[in-house]
């Protein structure tokens, strides 16, 4: 593997770990949205938690 292989690879694992954080938090923000009873919040933390799955997806293939 060449150097610029690796950086580009360690950049992706960066981004994949960042995603990660990222749909843990909203997850975190859901389930409390939830037991708030907050319904619209709940919607929007669906909708980031699915865009942030899709772009961790894109990553991964």
């Amino acid at each position: 593997m060449t150097y610029s292989q690796i950086w580009n690879n360690s950049g992706i694992e960066a981004d994949i770990h960042y995603l990660e954080q990222q749909i843990q938090a909203v997850k975190k923000e859901k389930k409390r949205a939830e037991a708030a009873g907050l319904q619209e919040i709940v919607n929007q933390a669906n909708h980031k938690l699915a865009e942030l799955e899709a772009k961790l997806d894109e990553l991964e293939d």
